[in-house]
């Protein structure tokens, strides 16, 4: 891998417990929406860039064989503490998954396709889908809907955390739709936007934030940033009651090979 993969891999060692604790399971409108567009009910869904399992594991009950792939050996094996059954996950890349051909009648990637190399990584998900197979890339918008005074400091302190240490390399998410269709190979593309409410507390409110790699990214190259960690906190702990609700607004993009 070069070196610039493998930063992007690296961005997310170190706090996997974290991440698992604070980020938000995809809701089931998900999946219901991605099995609509299939012939038949799912035998094998591969989620790509699975990090610690939240997005492989609403398939558990679905298909009768999951997969998760995952560089991040961090990421990785907080995943496989909560592996069972049906669902399994092994080590690999978005462009190097070492699955057999025409393997997979759903392949997901979510939260994760802006990391990846764009090129590569749809030549091996068409190489690893079945024909009439679908190719689910999907993301939640950052920061969830909350409080305009939070999100506007949610937004501010992730601009600081990128400035002191910008992703070796990133993915206007914006573009995914046009990038599956200029690959040209997918008989349909489309994309969909959904909501999906949630519990909240500050302290999870808080935890969102510190999940980001680029917060983590940050702490870790300047830990005067915890200067500006702190202030969030004090933000959030000031205009959000002790339960409330989150609305994650998520946009599905879809591509049917």
């Amino acid at each position: 891998m070069n070196n610039i993969t493998q930063e992007n891999i690296d961005r997310f060692s170190g706090f996997a417990n974290l991440y698992s604790a604070n980020r938000p399971v995809p809701p089931e409108i998900i999946p219901k929406l991605i099995l609509m567009y299939l012939p038949s009910p799912p035998e094998t869904v591969i989620d790509i860039g699975s990090g610690t399992g939240l997005s492989t594991m609403i398939w558990r009950d679905i298909a009768p064989a999951v997969i998760g792939i995952e560089p991040n050996d961090d990421m990785r094996k907080a995943a496989q503490s909560n592996a069972a059954g049906n669902v399994v996950f092994r080590k690999g890349y978005s462009n190097q998954t070492g699955l057999p051909g025409e393997s997979a009648d759903v392949v997901t990637i979510s939260q994760a396709f802006h990391w990846m190399d764009i090129p590569s990584t749809l030549d091996e998900v068409w190489r690893i889908l079945k024909p009439g197979g679908v190719l689910a890339v999907y993301d939640a918008d950052w920061p969830p809907n909350v409080d305009w005074v939070v999100e506007q400091e949610y937004s501010a302190l992730m601009r600081k955390c990128n400035a002191i240490k910008p992703p070796a390399s990133y993915k206007y998410k914006g573009e995914h739709l046009r990038r599956l269709n200029e690959y040209g190979r997918f008989r349909f593309v489309k994309e969909i936007v959904c909501h999906s409410a949630e519990p909240c507390t500050p302290e999870r409110m808080i935890g969102i934030a510190l999940s980001q790699g680029s917060v983590q990214g940050a702490l870790k190259a300047q830990p005067s940033v915890q200067s500006d960690i702190d202030a969030y906190c004090d933000i959030v702990r000031e205009r959000c009651p002790a339960a409330f609700e989150i609305v994650f607004s998520y946009r599905v993009r879809l591509a049917i090979k």
